[in-house]
């Protein structure tokens, strides 16, 4: 009997012992399970043998599919487009100065009939640049080659090609698109880029830019002339109204005074003046020869007297005529000054007629000539190789920018579950 007890208790103790190993036994199982598994909800509920609550399942999910739209999906479709779909676009480039020259006027005479100043090069230059990527620039390449042929064609890949019936507006920005221009501050000279989907076409689309800066820089010339020439006959008018009127009041004033030439009047009144001078002289040198042997109230000693009288009164009369005291009479002295005054406004009238006739022809002979022009120095040339789009770059881009935005979802999801254990 005692040896049968000594069985049971020794079985009892086998028993306990089994069951702590087993116990030990799988908490170390489960310790290893949670060592080894990740920080994931779900992997540790289940690592325990439990359940995720409801919205923790939903967020997990949501992580999942946020993996799948953010980053997948996106990255295999900039893939599959930049790789198997995206056209290639050729750039044609021109290099291009809005130059200054000084036609026959010289530069001091140009100057002044035009205005133009060197730093108007400069905004001649920014009138160009701004010229090229407007709407009037993609006008004037409408009138000249087909944008819907070259940048519309069904060859051209959706994303890249330009929509038919496309408004003006969104035909402007996808020409803005195609265009680059960049002007070096130092040297002043335009970098003009053209793409298109062939290289023949870059080309061409360049040239048709060209050409037309170079119609805008025509008619800024245009302009000027058209400016100068106005002014040059306009000043020419002028100088001829006031020579008119000079004339006029100076032909007025002879008509009034009866003189023709102040000179000339002098010098016939100098002239009578020495005359009667003269036979003055020899009539009181015979009145005094004969004095003395007939008496002076003899009849013809009265005779010479009274000659001699008169011919005082005419030296007198004459010699007021050239310059006197009496005010009531204008007289050649007077006569004179106001001659000379108006034969002055008739030659600075003249001169100033003759300036203006020799500017407005020397402006007529040159106004052919160019004032400002520009100078391709580096034509439009045809590239070999397709520069756009760069593939690498693209898809390397949206895959930051996916990994970014990714990371920013998962991690504010896994936030919000992290909050609702």
């Amino acid at each position: 009997m005692a040896h049968d007890t000594g069985k049971v208790t020794e079985t009892v103790q086998l028993s306990a012992t089994e069951h702590s190993r087993n116990v030990a036994a799988n908490l170390s199982v489960t310790a290893r399970k949670l060592r080894f598994s990740t920080s994931r909800r779900s992997q540790l509920f289940k690592a325990v043998g439990l359940r995720p609550r409801p919205m923790q399942q939903i967020i997990s999910k949501a992580i999942l599919a946020s993996t799948f739209l953010l980053l997948v999906v996106p990255n295999l479709a900039s893939i599959y487009y930049f790789v198997f779909l995206a056209s290639d676009q050729y750039q044609s480039e021109t290099r291009f100065t809005v130059r200054s020259s000084t036609p026959a006027l010289g530069k001091n005479q140009l100057a002044k009939a035009t205005g133009l100043p060197s730093t108007q090069i400069v905004q001649d230059t920014l009138i160009v640049t701004n010229f090229i990527k407007s709407k009037d620039m993609v006008a004037a390449l409408t009138s000249k080659v087909d944008l819907q042929n070259i940048y519309g064609r069904e060859t051209i890949d959706p994303i890249a090609r330009l929509k038919k019936d496309a408004s003006s507006e969104k035909l402007l920005r996808y020409w803005e698109d195609m265009i680059s221009v960049s002007i070096d501050a130092n040297s002043g000279i335009v970098t003009v880029k053209a793409r298109a989907f062939s290289a023949a076409d870059a080309q061409k689309i360049l040239k048709e830019v060209v050409n037309a800066s170079e119609a805008v820089v025509n008619d800024v010339n245009n302009r000027i002339w058209r400016d100068v020439i106005v002014t040059a006959q306009t000043n020419l008018d002028n100088a001829k109204n006031q020579l008119q009127n000079t004339r006029e009041e100076l032909l007025s004033a002879r008509n009034q005074t009866g003189i023709l030439s102040v000179e000339g009047a002098s010098t016939i009144i100098t002239n009578l003046i020495s005359s009667v001078q003269k036979e003055r002289i020899g009539l009181q040198q015979k009145y005094d020869a004969l004095l003395g042997a007939v008496s002076a109230d003899a009849p013809q000693m009265k005779v010479l007297k009274r000659e001699i009288d008169s011919k005082q009164k005419q030296l007198d009369q004459l010699n007021s005529q050239i310059a006197g005291q009496n005010k009531s009479e204008q007289n050649l002295a007077d006569v004179s000054v106001d001659m000379s005054q108006r034969e002055l406004e008739q030659s600075l009238a003249e001169q100033q007629f003759a300036t203006s006739m020799k500017t407005l022809e020397q402006v007529q002979f040159v106004s052919k000539q160019q004032l400002l022009y520009l100078d391709t120095f580096l034509a439009p040339d045809l590239p070999d190789d397709a520069e756009y789009p760069k593939r690498a770059l693209w898809i390397g881009g949206v895959f930051a920018a996916t990994l970014l935005i990714w990371g920013a979802v998962v991690g504010a999801l896994t936030n919000v579950r992290s909050r609702l254990v």
